[in-house]
């Protein structure tokens, strides 16, 4: 036995066994979707989703080995270990490449031929397309950074920027929210976010959907003395972007210190928050405690407190809560 064929003999067994755990633990957190395999076995460097009844397999070799020799094979022997496993037809197993992205390409299409799902996640309704793009429409990292989110917003207004396709945005509207913004430069996922709002019930009088770019729109209305200010902020940028519909390169590491003080000085109301995450894993703040504690601010690393139970890497994504003292 070579040592591929015997790590992938080690994925299957691994599968079984997370098989048998994630649906017993799913079924009594009442969770439809989840994370199934995380990059387990250094030698098997795919990630596998569930959503319902739709899996969704991730191959990571390519950012991981240069050797590029017998990959696609590879990544399809390993399709097919997990469709028995989990006794799947063809059409229920999406395979996929997450690459490095540049630009627009977050936004680009894989697939011309749709295939789309409503799932259901602590009572809200979420559209899932499990074909067209890299990601479906759902960061499955950030479930419990959704629900915290929920669980503040009773009576608040709340801003959420990069709003992807509004999963924020439902739940803060869930949870009561008084009025909120959402703002994303890509069309297809402000629409989306619409959709998400519609099927949960929520109009768009009260939860207004801005297709523009967010650097701009904040450059804009810091100078309009008649500009909204919110009680919670949700911050969750890319780690990079250089758009050609953007008014500015964008980057998380150089970028996020001017961005978040601009958001507390002249969008947060006295007693509010901003929430703000990044998954860039080499993240280094730019804003020292003594700068925070002169503004009588606090900042609280929530990251572990957020990391689901099904996410086996910890470090998926950062998350910090910037709130008065």
């Amino acid at each position: 036995m070579n040592s591929l064929s015997g790590a992938l003999l080690m994925f299957e067994n691994r599968l079984k066994k997370l098989k048998k755990d994630r649906e017993k633990w799913s079924k009594r957190a009442g969770i439809q979707s989840y994370r199934i395999y995380d990059e387990d076995i250094p030698q098997v460097p795919v990630i596998l989703d569930r959503y319902n009844d739709y899996f969704v397999l991730y191959d990571r070799s390519s950012l991981r080995f240069q050797n590029e020799t017998e990959q696609e094979e590879r990544f399809q022997e390993i399709g097919r270990i997990v469709r028995n496993s989990f006794g799947l037809e063809e059409e229920n197993l999406f395979l996929k490449r997450r690459k490095k992205q540049k630009g627009k390409d977050q936004y680009e299409k894989l697939s011309d031929v749709s295939k789309e799902i409503w799932i259901e996640e602590n009572d809200i309704q979420f559209l899932i397309n499990l074909s067209d793009y890299l990601d479906t429409g759902l960061f499955l990292d950030h479930r419990i950074t959704r629900k915290m989110v929920r669980e503040k917003v009773k009576g608040k207004s709340v801003l959420n920027l990069f709003c992807y396709t509004g999963s924020f945005t439902a739940y803060a509207a869930a949870g009561g929210a008084s009025s909120t913004v959402s703002i994303d430069l890509s069309k297809t996922y402000i629409e989306w976010a619409g959709k998400n709002l519609a099927k949960n019930g929520f109009n768009q009088r009260n939860h207004e959907l801005l297709c523009t770019d967010v650097i701009k729109w904040i450059r804009d209305e810091s100078k309009n003395p008649s500009r909204k200010k919110y009680d919670l902020i949700v911050l969750d940028p890319p780690t990079f972007s250089n758009s050609k519909k953007m008014s500015e390169e964008w980057d998380v590491q150089e970028n996020h210190r001017n961005l978040l003080l601009t958001l507390l000085t002249k969008f947060l109301t006295d007693t509010g928050e901003i929430w703000f995450s990044t998954n860039f894993r080499k993240f280094e703040w730019r804003i020292p405690e003594e700068e925070w504690s002169e503004r009588d601010f606090q900042c609280t690393d929530l990251s572990l407190a957020s990391i689901p139970e099904d996410f086996r890497d910890k470090k998926i994504h950062k998350l910090y809560r910037i709130a008065p003292v």
